[in-house]
Protein backbone atom coordinates (compact mmCIF):
# COMPACT_ATOMS: atom_id res chain seq x y z
CA UNK A 1 0.00 0.00 0.00
CA UNK A 2 1.84 3.66 -0.73
CA UNK A 3 1.65 6.46 1.29
CA UNK A 4 -0.13 9.67 0.40
CA UNK A 5 1.98 12.10 1.03
CA UNK A 6 -1.35 14.45 1.62
CA UNK A 7 -2.42 12.57 4.43
CA UNK A 8 -1.46 12.94 8.04
CA UNK A 9 -0.18 9.40 9.98
CA UNK A 10 -3.91 9.32 11.45
CA UNK A 11 -5.82 9.18 8.22
CA UNK A 12 -6.58 12.77 8.41
CA UNK A 13 -6.00 15.28 4.76
CA UNK A 14 -3.24 17.77 5.91
CA UNK A 15 -4.78 21.41 6.25
CA UNK A 16 -3.62 23.59 3.27
CA UNK A 17 -2.84 26.66 5.57
CA UNK A 18 -0.12 24.24 6.88
CA UNK A 19 0.87 23.14 3.30
CA UNK A 20 4.36 24.39 1.45
CA UNK A 21 3.33 25.74 -1.39
CA UNK A 22 5.23 23.14 -3.38
CA UNK A 23 2.56 20.63 -1.95
CA UNK A 24 0.03 22.90 -2.41
CA UNK A 25 1.22 23.01 -5.80
CA UNK A 26 1.51 19.00 -6.18
CA UNK A 27 -1.63 18.95 -4.49
CA UNK A 28 -3.57 20.98 -7.05
CA UNK A 29 -1.72 18.99 -10.10
CA UNK A 30 -2.50 15.51 -8.97
CA UNK A 31 -6.56 17.15 -8.81
CA UNK A 32 -6.18 18.46 -12.27
CA UNK A 33 -4.74 15.60 -13.84
CA UNK A 34 -7.57 13.39 -11.83
CA UNK A 35 -10.40 15.36 -13.30
CA UNK A 36 -8.90 14.99 -16.54
CA UNK A 37 -8.73 11.37 -16.57
CA UNK A 38 -12.05 11.44 -15.15
CA UNK A 39 -13.57 13.40 -17.45
CA UNK A 40 -12.09 11.15 -20.61
CA UNK A 41 -14.04 8.18 -19.07
CA UNK A 42 -17.34 9.78 -19.04
CA UNK A 43 -16.56 11.06 -22.92
CA UNK A 44 -15.83 7.47 -23.38
CA UNK A 45 -18.80 5.42 -21.67
CA UNK A 46 -21.11 8.58 -23.48
CA UNK A 47 -19.27 8.16 -26.67
CA UNK A 48 -20.69 4.09 -26.31
CA UNK A 49 -23.90 4.86 -24.99
CA UNK A 50 -24.90 7.31 -26.89
CA UNK A 51 -23.02 7.41 -30.15
CA UNK A 52 -20.17 9.97 -31.65
CA UNK A 53 -22.10 12.79 -32.57
CA UNK A 54 -24.79 12.93 -29.30
CA UNK A 55 -21.39 12.58 -27.36
CA UNK A 56 -20.15 15.65 -28.79
CA UNK A 57 -23.01 17.37 -28.59
CA UNK A 58 -23.16 16.07 -24.75
CA UNK A 59 -19.39 17.87 -24.64
CA UNK A 60 -20.11 20.87 -25.71
CA UNK A 61 -23.22 21.45 -23.07
CA UNK A 62 -20.44 20.24 -20.80
CA UNK A 63 -17.99 22.92 -21.56
CA UNK A 64 -20.46 25.91 -21.74
CA UNK A 65 -21.45 24.43 -18.09
CA UNK A 66 -17.33 24.79 -16.93
CA UNK A 67 -17.44 27.78 -18.61
CA UNK A 68 -20.14 29.36 -16.82
CA UNK A 69 -18.35 27.93 -13.12
CA UNK A 70 -14.40 28.46 -14.15
CA UNK A 71 -14.26 31.15 -17.25
CA UNK A 72 -12.56 30.26 -20.20
CA UNK A 73 -9.52 29.79 -18.84
CA UNK A 74 -10.33 26.80 -17.03
CA UNK A 75 -11.62 25.26 -19.75
CA UNK A 76 -8.58 25.41 -21.73
CA UNK A 77 -6.83 24.64 -19.03
CA UNK A 78 -8.75 21.29 -18.47
CA UNK A 79 -8.84 20.46 -22.17
CA UNK A 80 -5.08 20.44 -22.24
CA UNK A 81 -4.58 18.27 -19.09
CA UNK A 82 -7.23 16.08 -20.92
CA UNK A 83 -4.86 16.30 -24.01
CA UNK A 84 -1.40 15.94 -21.59
CA UNK A 85 -3.25 13.06 -19.99
CA UNK A 86 -4.34 11.26 -23.38
CA UNK A 87 0.02 11.65 -24.67
CA UNK A 88 0.32 10.10 -21.66
CA UNK A 89 -1.51 7.57 -22.06
CA UNK A 90 -0.66 6.33 -25.61
CA UNK A 91 3.17 5.66 -25.04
Amino acid sequence: MSINPYWTEDGKAKNLALMTSTERYEMLETLRQTEARDWMRRYRLKAKELGQQETRTWWEAVKLDINKRRGQAGVNTLIAEMEKQRDVNSL
